[in-house]
């Protein structure tokens, strides 16, 4: 600091963090006679005395001299490092279009007495007219549009030219960046719009086909799956129509196998029943008997009237034609012949209306096997018989046991029993028409 007790010649208001364009804080001049005169500075400042000769000696921190005897001024020096950031303009191939150029410089001195000497008053314009002037003819070889180029041939060729400022006792650090000019950035900018704008359509439409191709397959795949699913469908409709076709044919096949059979059945029946009816009333008892055993007493007692009442018939029809004389005698031959077989049988216990001959077996039947008689278990022969003798009833003039239930015919209906043929009126064996 200066001397409080007189002012210097030359001071700036600046403390540590002050940015400097003058590292010289302040100027004073020294009296012949003040030898002694204590001076009072900053530690971190150097001090430079001018001799009256015309020279300067440096004090740099924290040395000081102990007299000032033989000095003219003394002159504060700021040492520290400083920092400073500006933009410049280089030109390039064309003077239409300038390179800027982004500085960045850090400074300190290290030689205050030629600092002092040089009588520089603005440091940042001397370091910036040095870099200009090393790097102008070097951007002057380089197109506007090759700015990097440029730059790179900046740091190649500035540290070959030397420090900046050193021939003014500065040492120096710097950085620079150089780009085109604001009207250039702002047409590449447009330029580079214009390119990502249709870029940006390139691909839109690219990805849009792709979206679209995307879309197209997915919608063959579900047309496939649907058709794929409708035929399964169909098939599977198909197969369902056909088993319900089977299984309705079977139930038809089955209805008319079912129908056949009884219809077969209900034949079987009509000639079952009608070969008994046919019989007469012995064996059409004999049928009712069979199916309703509990009506026995029913029958034997209708059997009886019924016997008794044909008895009393027959009589009274063969007294009638025994009786009665006129007609011829060649006419009444057949009828007498009836009226003595009738009588017969009303002799024999027979009853009316059952034939001598054992009754034609059931349609699909064998006959039954003749009664034999039974064999003598003594020495005896036979018992002696006549022309006219007959075995009592059950003994070989009817079936002893009633004919068996017909078995079912497999394809046709039974055919109908054979009709006994009427005897001969006449007696001589010859069969009537």
């Amino acid at each position: 600091m200066s001397d409080p007790r007189r002012h210097p010649d030359w001071a700036q208001p600046a403390d540590r963090h002050t940015q400097l364009i003058d590292p010289v804080i302040t100027v004073q001049q020294l009296a012949r006679f003040e030898v002694f005169r204590k001076l009072q500075s900053r530690i971190d400042h150097a001090l430079v005395f001018a001799t009256s000769k015309g020279g300067y000696v440096a004090f740099l921190p924290p040395q000081r001299p102990g007299s000032t005897r033989g000095y003219t001024a003394v002159y504060e020096v700021d040492t520290g490092v400083h920092h400073f950031r500006s933009e410049i303009e280089l030109p390039s191939d064309n003077d239409a279009f300038q390179f800027v150029v982004v500085v960045e410089i850090s400074w300190q001195v290290t030689d205050p007495a030629r600092f002092v000497e040089s009588r520089h008053r603005d440091v940042p314009r001397l370091l910036l007219g040095e870099l200009e002037q090393a790097a102008r003819p070097v951007a002057r070889r380089y197109s506007i549009a090759r700015s990097a180029d440029a730059e790179g041939e900046l740091l190649r060729a500035l540290p070959a030219a030397g420090p900046l400022g050193r021939t003014c006792g500065l040492q120096t650090t710097w950085t620079v960046r150089l780009r085109r000019d604001q009207v250039n950035i702002d047409h590449q900018l447009r330029m580079q719009a214009i390119h990502h704008g249709t870029d940006e359509q390139i691909l839109t439409e690219q990805l849009g086909m792709r979206y679209d191709a995307q879309l197209d397959q997915r919608a063959r795949q579900q047309d496939e799956l649907t058709t794929e699913r409708a035929l399964a469908y169909g098939d599977r409709q198909h197969e369902l129509v056909l088993r319900q076709q089977q299984w309705e044919h079977r139930q038809r096949l089955e209805l008319s196998r079912q129908q056949a059979e009884l219809q077969r059945v209900e034949a079987e029946k009509i000639a079952f029943y009608q070969w008994h009816l046919e019989q007469g009333g012995v064996h059409a008892w004999a049928l009712h008997l069979a199916q309703h055993p509990e009506d026995s007493a029913l029958v034997m007692r209708t059997m009886r009237e019924d016997q008794l009442q044909m008895i009393r018939d027959q009589m009274s029809l063969v007294s009638q034609v025994l009786g009665d004389g006129g007609a011829e005698r060649h006419e009444l031959q057949g009828p007498k012949q009836l009226a003595l077989r009738a009588m017969n049988d009303i002799l024999n216990q027979r009853l009316p209306g059952v034939p001598h001959d054992p009754a034609p077996p059931y349609p699909d039947r064998l006959p039954a096997p003749p009664a034999q008689p039974p064999v003598p278990t003594a020495p005896y022969g036979p018992a002696p018989t006549f022309a006219q003798w007959e075995p009592p009833p059950g003994y070989g003039t009817a079936p002893v046991q009633p004919p068996a239930s017909p078995e079912p015919a497999a394809e046709h209906a039974p055919a109908p029993p054979a009709q006994p043929q009427p005897l001969d009126p006449a007696g001589d064996g010859k069969p009537q028409p």
